[in-house]
């Protein structure tokens, strides 16, 4: 089991450097625009998701509670364990390999040292480059206990970023939504115009115990 090294620093140079993107041109590849909003079904009417294996970081409730904001397109889909960091390590480069081949939409979820679960619903598969990608379809969320979900505000398109040290969701201000180093040990989350969001864990800076990525296809 991995051992406890908390330590809470500012996040580096790097990151913010990332940041030139947003003020410069976004990637080139064409972002595709949002669907039109789809209300959630009712309780009674969810289809629940068939998990290929058993979750290390969502109970039951919590995999219940995330269906009813996916969008309609993915609901009833099975949900298949691309990379977890029991499984596979704690290392971002492992999560972009584990994510080839892939391209439906994956839910990235966490559980940080002071047991907060959280994460993010992204669009498209996560992957390396050269700017932000993604659609409005892509969310942060929070169990704080209750389930708290941001959507797209339709400020700006800052989705995801996935550079080599650093994955990245949502931003403005020189903040991102959600922000991973390249080990996948530590993390930082601020309010992003992208989402609206709140701080995702109970700190800004946060120690990751556990991260599963699943792709929903």
């Amino acid at each position: 089991m991995k051992g406890l090294r908390w330590r809470y620093t500012r996040l580096p140079s790097r990151v913010e450097d990332a940041l030139s993107v947003e003020e410069g041109e976004e990637e080139e590849e064409e972002t595709a625009p949002a669907p039109a909003p789809v209300s959630a079904p009712a309780p009674e009417d969810l289809v629940e998701p068939q998990l290929a294996e058993a979750s290390q970081v969502l109970g039951a409730s919590e995999i219940r509670q995330l269906s009813l904001h996916l969008p309609a397109r993915v609901m009833g889909h099975p949900w298949s364990l691309a990379f977890c960091t029991s499984r596979d390590g704690f290392s971002l480069q492992s999560l972009y390999r584990q994510m080839e081949g892939h391209s439906g939409p994956v839910l990235l979820v966490l559980r940080d040292q002071d047991g907060q679960m959280f994460g993010a619903f992204s669009s498209s598969a996560i992957r390396l480059s050269k700017g932000f990608y993604g659609t409005g379809e892509t969310f942060l969320f929070s169990f704080s206990p209750q389930l708290k979900v941001f959507k797209w505000t339709g400020s700006n398109s800052f989705f995801v970023k996935g550079d080599l040290d650093s994955l990245m969701m949502g931003s403005s201000s020189g903040q991102f939504g959600l922000w991973l180093d390249g080990d996948l040990y530590r993390g930082g989350s601020h309010p992003c115009a992208t989402f609206n969001n709140e701080v995702l864990a109970r700190q800004e800076q946060f120690c990751i115990k556990e991260l599963e990525a699943w792709v929903l296809s």
